[in-house]
């Protein structure tokens, strides 16, 4: 492979030395595997996944790979024949590479005798470089404190899986997140000694974070329904529509382990939380690619759905109440409210909306202004009738004169016939 690798018209994007061929390894072997990858500019992965490179290997290499200007990937994963625990002599040969690297966009460690003086130095080495993603899964990390000291301004995953960090660390973290400007998208803590405060502090630290969409905290069994909750009320927040729409709408995955004990309702409540949070993250990654859309929506499935509201606000311990959910709606809104519920939800929530808006709808009503208009188009009408009125019994009156006259003029009519009558006679 090294005889590849040396042919600098060979492309060669990945070098992976696998362990039953660096065995055979001697000091010049590894210090030409370096030159030769410092030259060969068509290597961008560097794989030495439990080569069994040692301290003294380690300062031959990284000392010709200085040179090298295509590596994008490092995996030093599974080599635990080096590292000196209480110095990192192995990190300190690798500082001049990371220093002078601005391209390496991705790092892996694996490795036990790695510890938190090694991610200092290697917090500090990476502090103005390129990487994205840092895995340093089970390195017996304790103190991540270098992460406030030092910014890894385009780190995107973190991976810190099976370090035990505890509250200081998940106290780094939250000031990570919250930091403006934070690039964090992807937050590994797997079995990191994390239990419900960590949670609760981790979940504050994301209300307003648009950035991390995976946040890993299986393996962590110290987290209990309190802390899951934390975590389901950062997603979906129940206690009204202005609180469910300013929700957490960019985590799109959320890990927890799922709860076996033979203490069934617990069992049941911490499975089910989980299962709240699962959906929540679906539906924000459904909707991920608009904001304003991801928090409509969320209002519609967990507000404007009665079943949902109320197993969201049990799980929250939230008071529901059928009503109350339209108190803070303009009255204007409503049309277009009870349509999306319709829409989304079918004929029979829209039915359960109506029947428990009713109340609202009444209270929408100022009641005194409604009385005074009332009043007011009554007494129009009656000024408008008692005109009418005047002028019919005006007509009445001419009507009445005019029989009068008639009438005169019938008695003087017979009053004549009579007196012809007599004369005649």
């Amino acid at each position: 492979m090294i005889g590849f690798v040396r042919d600098v018209d060979i492309v060669i994007k990945r070098f992976m030395l696998h362990p039953h061929e660096a065995i055979h390894f001697s000091d010049l072997a590894w210090r030409l595997l370096g030159r030769y990858i410092a030259n060969n500019k068509s290597v961008e992965e560097l794989e030495l996944d439990g080569s069994g490179i040692a301290d003294q290997n380690m300062a031959l290499l990284f000392e010709e790979l200085t040179f090298s200007t295509s590596l994008k990937e490092l995996d030093m994963r599974n080599n635990h024949t080096f590292g000196n625990a209480e110095l990192g002599v192995d990190i300190r040969t690798m500082i001049p590479f990371l220093e002078n690297y601005p391209d390496l966009c991705q790092i892996f460690f694996n490795n036990n005798h790695f510890n938190s003086e090694c991610f200092e130095l290697l917090v500090s080495a990476l502090r103005i470089k390129g990487v994205k993603n840092l895995h340093l899964q089970n390195c017996n990390i304790t103190n991540i404190s270098a992460l406030e000291t030092y910014t890894i301004p385009n780190l995107y995953t973190l991976n810190l899986d099976q370090n035990n960090i505890g509250m200081e660390g998940c106290i780094t973290l939250s000031n990570l997140l919250q930091r403006e400007g934070s690039s964090l998208t992807h937050l590994l803590l797997a079995d990191t000694g994390i239990g419900d405060e960590e949670v609760e502090l981790l979940a504050n630290s994301l209300e307003d974070n648009t950035k991390l969409k995976e946040l890993n905290l299986e393996g962590n069994y110290k987290i209990t329904v309190k802390g899951r909750r934390a975590l389901l009320k950062l997603l979906v927040d129940i206690s009204s529509i202005e609180t469910t729409y300013n929700s957490n709408c960019t985590l799109t995955s959320c890990y927890l382990d799922q709860i076996l004990t033979n203490k069934f309702q617990e069992m049941k409540l911490n499975n089910d939380v989980r299962l709240w949070i699962k959906h929540a993250c679906l539906d924000n990654n459904r909707d991920s690619t608009d904001s304003h859309d991801a928090r409509r929506n969320k209002v519609i499935q967990y507000q404007f759905n009665s079943q949902n509201r109320k197993k969201v606000c049990e799980l929250q311990g939230v008071e529901y109440l059928d009503s109350n959910v339209f108190a803070d709606i303009e009255p204007v809104l409503l049309p277009k409210i009870l349509a999306s519920i319709g829409r989304e939800h079918g004929q029979s929530e829209l039915y359960t909306a109506l029947i428990n808006t009713a109340p609202d709808l009444m209270s929408f009503i100022d009641r005194k202004a409604m009385i005074k208009d009332q009043m007011a188009r009554n007494l129009a009408k009656a000024t408008t009738l008692k005109q009418q009125a005047d002028a019919l019994i005006r007509q009445a009156s001419v009507i009445d004169a005019e029989n009068d006259l008639l009438s005169s003029r019938l008695t003087l009519i017979d009053l004549g016939d009579m007196k012809r009558s007599a004369v005649g006679g």
